[in-house]
């Protein structure tokens, strides 16, 4: 149906709307930041509870790096929305994609963290070499 010229549609005014979207913009950054302090967090406990060896360092500097990959990406949307604000744009403000992103990595990252603890407890290599040396000897007969 078309329009009568006598009628129009409401106006809306985009200035009355520009602090709300600011605040969601921020919140929405503030978001991705606790998400972020989360991974890293996660990090940081494995480095310092998760004992000794490479396997801990190696699934920690994961979590450390999504983390910190995680703080680049918010820190740039959050700075590419505000300028879209700024300058008054319309379009899709959503993210599909990062989220999904988001939760494939941390089942990646805890996958890693269980696969090296299950490998470390499935093969546990011998103190010091006297018992290598111990367990060679017994091994032979004379």
């Amino acid at each position: 149906m078309s329009q009568q010229q006598g009628s129009s549609a409401p106006t809306v005014d985009f200035k009355l709307i520009r602090p709300k979207n600011y605040f969601a913009n921020e919140r929405t950054f503030i978001s991705w930041l606790q998400l972020a302090v989360t991974m890293g967090g996660l990090g940081l406990a494995l480095l310092n509870f998760g004992g000794d060896g490479i396997r801990v360092r190696i699934s920690a500097f994961v979590f450390e790096t999504g983390a910190l990959g995680l703080i680049v990406y918010a820190y740039t949307m959050f700075w590419n929305r505000a300028e879209r604000l700024r300058r008054g744009e319309r379009g899709t403000w959503d993210d599909r994609f990062i989220p999904i992103v988001v939760v494939i990595f941390f089942i990646f990252a805890t996958a890693v963290n269980f696969g090296l603890t299950f490998h470390k407890k499935a093969y546990t290599p011998p103190l010091d070499k006297l018992s290598v040396v111990t367990m060679s000897w017994g091994s032979k007969a004379h």
